[in-house]
C-alpha cells in the first residue's frame, strides 16, 4: 500500500476503464461524475475514510463513474490482493460489502420478476384510498415536490404506508416497460435523470429509508450519495424533513419526504 496526493481536478477513476487499483481517501472530498449525452454530471462527493473502486473489483466490471478530486486529496493505494486480504481481516468492512452484495443480488432477482409479481406489488400499493394519497393525515409520512419545478407534475403529497413506494420515469417511445411498475411515474426529456426504476421509500421496523434501485445517476439523500457509483445503496430518513434528490446533485427532480417522530 502507498500513499498519493492529488491535486485539485485530477483524475483518480475514469469512467470506462478496466478494474484496477482501490482508493481509501484519507483527506479531502472526491467527486463523482458521470457523461450523460456528452454533458458531466455530478452525481455526488466522497470524503475521507471512504473507498473508491472497490465495487468494480468484486463485480470484475469497468469503472462505472469518473472521479476527480475536488482540491486536494490524499489517498491509500491497495492493489486488488491488498484490498481484498483487508476485507477479510476486517469483519466490519466484510459485513459492509456483504450487505451491498446481497442487495445487488435482491435486486437482480426484481428484474427477473414475473407480470403477476409485478402486478401485484402495484395491486398492493393500489389498495390506499385516493383520499389518503392526495391529503395524508396530519403526522403520517408523504412524498412531495420541494421545487416548484417538480410540482408541476406532482400536485399532491403522495402518503407513504407500511408497502414499499417506488418513484421511476414513464416510458418513452421506443423503449420497454420498467421491471417493475412505479407507484409515481414522472414524466422526463433526454438527457433523462430519472431513470425508468429509481428509487424506493421502504419502512422497516427502525423507520423509514430510500434505496437506490440501481438507477444510472443515483440518488441523493440529506446530501449523502447513494447507489451503483457509491459504498452504499440506502440510507435511513430522519424524523421531520428529509431531501430526496433524483439523478445527480443539480437535477430539477427534488422531492421533500417527511417522516413523523416515533
Amino acid at each position: 500500500m502507498n500513499r498519493t496526493i492529488f491535486a485539485n481536478g485530477q483524475t483518480l477513476v475514469k469512467e470506462g476503464d478496466a478494474a484496477g487499483d482501490v482508493f481509501r481517501l484519507l483527506s479531502g472530498t472526491v467527486d463523482v461524475v458521470r457523461e450523460l449525452d456528452g454533458h458531466p454530471i455530478l452525481l455526488g462527493k466522497v470524503g475521507a475514510g471512504q473507498f473508491l473502486g472497490e465495487m468494480s473489483i468484486i463485480e470484475n466490471r469497468p469503472r462505472s463513474a469518473t472521479a476527480r478530486a475536488a482540491g486536494e486529496v490524499e489517498v491509500e493505494i491497495l492493489t486488488p490482493a491488498e484490498f481484498l486480504d483487508e476485507i477479510a481481516s476486517s469483519p466490519q468492512a466484510a459485513r459492509e460489502l456483504i450487505r451491498r452484495l446481497c442487495q445487488r443480488l435482491r435486486e437482480a432477482d426484481d428484474r427477473i420478476v414475473n407480470d403477476e409479481k409485478v402486478i401485484g406489488w402495484a395491486d398492493g400499493n393500489s389498495e390506499q384510498s385516493d383520499d389518503d394519497t392526495a391529503a395524508p393525515v396530519q403526522n403520517s409520512a408523504y412524498l412531495a415536490a420541494k421545487t416548484e419545478w417538480l410540482q408541476g407534475q406532482l400536485l399532491t403529497r403522495c402518503a407513504l404506508g407500511e408497502q414499499p413506494f417506488l418513484v421511476g420515469r414513464r416510458p418513452v417511445a421506443g423503449e420497454g416497460p420498467p421491471r417493475l411498475q412505479p407507484d409515481l411515474q414522472l414524466d422526463d426529456a433526454v438527457p433523462f435523470r430519472v431513470s425508468r426504476n429509481h428509487f424506493v421509500i421502504e419502512k422497516s421496523d427502525l423507520g423509514y429509508f430510500v434505496r437506490d434501485v440501481g438507477s444510472a445517476l443515483g440518488t441523493i439523500v440529506n446530501g449523502k450519495p447513494i447507489g451503483h457509483h457509491f459504498g452504499t445503496d440506502d440510507v435511513p430518513l430522519r424524523a421531520g424533513e428529509n431531501e430526496v434528490v433524483a439523478g445527480g446533485s443539480d437535477s430539477p427532480f427534488v422531492f421533500s419526504v417527511f417522516v413523523p417522530p416515533l
